[in-house]
């Protein structure tokens, strides 16, 4: 029997999203965010899971492509991008809650249901307890992040990252409901999110973590994946 050696294309060209991802975010409407039609200008890159760390290497790449290109006018500076990583952002509210070490010391042993059974698992519970987006905690690390970025003049795009790493403590669609009360609505957010990202019939759109979860409904941010790719006539 004959092998073919064709080679299977991937049909998720990751360098060039990237690509159209610079192109779209150097614009002027997006780095002031006058584009959305007074909707806050919350955005979701979602990309296959299996491109982890892939998307993770050419985020920040990104990141610094967007701080040092050149402007058009010399009065005017590239834009600071502030990447906010959910998982070291956590760890860093147990620290500041002086409870990380002792969350260590207990994991082994709260891997386990409640006696009531209630809880599956009481270790997640704690941890969700603690940095839920509708808790206080999690978002004051967010807007402290935040803040310091903006004395610093390094707050002009916000990325998101390291969704998959804090599931199921961190829920993204609570996340972005939550946001709008850290940023200004014309302030670019992306969140960078390894699943599916889409439009239903209702308008209503799902994430859907990992390609494999329940999907949760969120609508109000705009897909970076449906927006016109500015490199597709070149």
């Amino acid at each position: 029997m004959a092998v073919s050696n064709t080679v299977q294309r991937d049909p998720r060209d990751i360098e060039r999203e990237f690509e159209s991802l610079f192109a779209i975010m150097r614009r002027p409407s997006f780095r002031t965010g006058s584009d959305t039609a007074g909707e806050p200008a919350n955005y979701i890159y979602a990309y296959p899971p299996v491109k982890e760390l892939e998307v993770e290497r050419r985020t920040d790449q990104l990141a610094n492509r967007l701080r040092s290109m050149t402007m058009p006018s010399p009065a005017e500076t590239a834009p600071g991008v502030l990447i906010i990583d959910l998982y070291e952002t956590a760890i860093q509210v147990l620290r500041d809650s002086r409870i990380f070490e002792r969350v260590l010391r207990k994991e082994p042993r709260l891997h386990r249901a409640s006696p009531d059974g209630e809880i599956p698992d009481m270790f997640t519970q704690s941890l969700i307890d603690k940095l839920s987006p509708d808790k206080d905690d999690l978002m004051d690390s967010i807007a402290e992040q935040y803040r310091q970025a903006r004395e610093h003049k390094q707050g002009d795009i916000v990325f998101i990252t390291g969704v998959g790493k804090v599931y199921p403590y961190i829920r993204t669609h609570i996340l972005m409901e939550r946001i709008q009360l850290v940023f200004e609505q014309t302030r670019p957010v992306v969140l960078f999110f390894p699943g599916t990202y889409a439009k239903t019939a209702s308008t209503v759109s799902t994430m859907r973590l990992f390609d494999r979860l329940e999907s949760s409904n969120y609508y109000r941010a705009f897909s970076l994946n449906a927006m016109e790719d500015p490199l597709a006539d070149e």
